[in-house]
C-alpha cells in the first residue's frame, strides 16, 4: 500500500507543479469572470455610426413620411435606450457590473444618436435597377462617399390593401452587402411598422389605442424560495446546468489526458521498465490513477468555491440546489474511474500520442453526445432518450448531472440505480484496464488495435 501511495503522491507533484497547470486551472475561472462583469458595458455600447440615405419608392404616398419621422435622432436614441434594457435583463451578470452598466449607458444612447441617417424619397416612375445601381456605385467609392444610399425600399400600393383572400401585400428591402446587420434590421422594422401603422389609418382606427390593447404585458417573473421570492434570470437558470456539465468535463478529461500522456512518456523513454523494477504493474497503475484524482478533486473543489462565490456574489444562490453538488461530487468518480481506466489502458498500449488518437476517436465521439444534445435533455429531462443514455455507462454520469439540474425533478429510482450501474462499471473498467496494462506497458513496436486489446485481456 505504501508503495502505490509513493506513486500516487509522485504522479501528482508531477501534475500540479507545473506552471501549464497552474496557468491551466487559474485563468478559465478569471476569464469567466471577467466576462460576465464586462458583458453588460460592452452590450450596452452604441452600434457604428452609420452616415447614410435610406432610399424609398412608395407607391402609397403614406408610408414615406412615417418611416422619415422613425429616423429622427430622438427616435433612434429611444430605440437604443429599450435595446440596452432588453439585453441588460437578459445578462446573467452580477448586480455592481449591471449598476456600472447603466450608469454608463446614457453615454452610450447618445452616441447613438449621432448617426445620420436620412430618408429619401424618390419618385413613383423611378427605375429601380437604376436606383439599386447608385447603392453599388456608393459602396465602391467607400468612405470617401458623404452621404452613400444604403438602403432601397420599393413599397406597393397592395401593401395597404388587401386581395380577395384578406392578404395584405409586403414590399421589397434592398441593401449594401457590408450594411451593419442591426442597422439593417432597425431599418426593415421601422418600414414594417410604418406599414402598419398606415394599414391601421386606412382602415379609420386608432393606431395608438390599437398597438396599446395588443401589447404583450411583460410580467416579473420570481421564484419562490425558502428565504422568499426572489426575481432569477431566466439565462442564469440555464447556466447552472451547463456549469455542472463543464466542472465534470474539465476536471475528468484534463487529469485523464494527463494520465494518458505521462503513461506514453514514460513508456516511449524507458522510464517504466525502472518503476517497474520497484513496483508491480498493478499498484502503478492503481498509484497513477489515484494521483490524477486528486488532482481532479483540485480543479472540481477550486471551480466549485468560484462558482459559489460568483452566485453569492450575484446574489443568485438560490439557483443551486446544494444536494446537487453532492450528485457532482459522486458522479465526478463515475466518470474519472472510467474515463481513466480508458486512458491509462490506451497509455499503455501505444508508444505515442498519434498512436493514442486512433484507439481513442470512437469512444469519444460517443462521450460527446452529450455535450451536443445539452439543451434537448435540459428542456426534456425525463424523457426516453435522456433516459436511456443515463443507464449507458460511459454516458450515464453526464447525462444524469444535466438531467438532475434540469428543469423537472428525475425519478428518485433512478439516481440510486445509476450509482450502482457506474460502480459495476467502474469494476470492469478497472479490472479490463488492469489486463491491459500488465501486457501493454513493456510491449513495444506495432500498435494494437481493439481486437488486439481484447485478447489481452483475455489471455493476461
Amino acid at each position: 500500500m505504501n508503495k502505490i501511495f509513493q506513486v500516487a503522491k509522485r504522479e501528482f507533484i508531477s501534475t500540479v507543479a507545473t506552471k501549464a497547470f497552474i496557468l491551466g486551472v487559474c485563468l478559465p475561472p478569471v476569464m469567466m469572470f471577467a466576462m460576465f462583469s464586462l458583458m453588460p458595458l460592452l452590450m450596452n455600447k452604441a452600434a457604428p455610426k452609420v452616415t447614410g440615405q435610406i432610399a424609398i419608392v412608395d407607391h402609397t404616398g403614406a408610408v414615406a413620411k412615417r418611416v422619415a419621422d422613425s429616423f429622427s435622432p430622438e427616435k433612434i436614441a429611444a430605440r437604443m435606450s429599450e435595446r440596452i434594457k432588453r439585453e441588460m435583463d437578459k445578462t446573467p451578470a452580477p448586480k455592481i457590473a449591471k449598476d456600472l452598466a447603466n450608469n454608463n449607458a446614457a453615454a452610450a444612447v447618445q452616441q447613438s444618436a449621432g448617426a445620420s441617417l436620412t430618408v429619401q424619397v424618390l419618385p413613383v416612375d423611378t427605375s429601380i435597377d437604376a436606383a439599386k445601381a447608385e447603392i453599388l456605385a456608393a459602396e465602391s467609392k467607400g468612405t470617401t462617399e458623404t452621404n452613400p444610399r444604403l438602403v432601397l425600399a420599393v413599397i406597393p400600393k397592395d401593401s395597404l390593401t388587401q386581395n380577395k383572400d384578406g392578404e395584405f401585400g409586403g414590399f421589397e428591402l434592398y441593401s449594401a452587402a457590408k450594411l451593419d446587420f442591426e442597422v439593417q434590421s432597425d431599418i426593415r422594422n421601422q418600414i414594417g411598422t410604418a406599414i402598419v401603422d398606415a394599414r391601421i389609418e386606412a382602415n379609420g382606427m386608432d393606431g395608438s389605442k390599437i398597438k396599446a390593447i395588443t401589447a404583450l404585458p411583460r410580467p416579473e417573473i420570481k421564484s419562490v424560495t425558502a428565504t422568499g421570492d426572489k426575481t432569477i434570470n431566466d439565462a442564469a437558470k440555464l447556466l447552472v446546468p451547463g456549469a455542472f456539465m463543464f466542472l465534470l468535463w474539465v476536471s475528468t478529461f484534463t487529469c485523464g489526458q494527463y494520465l494518458l500522456t505521462s503513461t506514453i512518456e514514460e513508456k516511449s523513454s524507458r522510464v517504466m521498465e525502472v518503476i517497474l523494477s520497484a513496483v508491480s504493474p498493478m499498484q502503478l497503475l492503481t498509484g497513477k490513477i489515484l494521483g490524477q484524482m486528486a488532482v481532479g478533486m483540485i480543479i472540481l473543489v477550486a471551480y466549485c468555491w468560484l462558482g459559489i462565490g460568483g452566485l453569492l456574489f450575484a446574489g443568485m444562490m438560490s439557483i443551486l440546489p446544494l444536494i446537487n453538488l453532492v450528485y457532482l461530487f459522486v458522479y465526478f468518480f463515475i466518470a474519472f474511474f472510467i474515463i481513466a481506466s480508458l486512458m491509462a489502458s490506451v497509455g499503455s498500449a501505444v508508444s505515442d500520442v498519434r498512436e493514442a488518437q486512433s484507439l481513442l476517436g470512437p469512444v469519444m465521439i460517443v462521450l460527446i453526445i452529450p455535450m451536443m444534445l445539452c439543451l434537448p435533455i435540459l428542456r426534456n429531462p425525463n424523457s426516453m432518450f435522456a433516459t436511456i443514455c443515463s443507464f449507458i455507462p460511459p454516458l450515464s454520469p453526464f447525462v444524469m448531472i444535466l438531467r438532475l439540474s434540469g428543469s423537472e425533478p428525475v425519478p428518485l429510482w433512478q439516481v440510486p440505480a445509476t450509482i450502482a450501474l457506474g460502480a459495476g462499471t467502474i469494476l470492469v473498467c478497472l479490472w479490463a484496464a488492469g489486463k491491459i496494462f500488465r501486457v501493454g506497458v513493456l510491449m513495444y513496436g506495432k500498435p494494437p488495435n481493439f481486437k488486439t486489446l481484447i485478447k489481452w485481456i483475455r489471455m493476461a
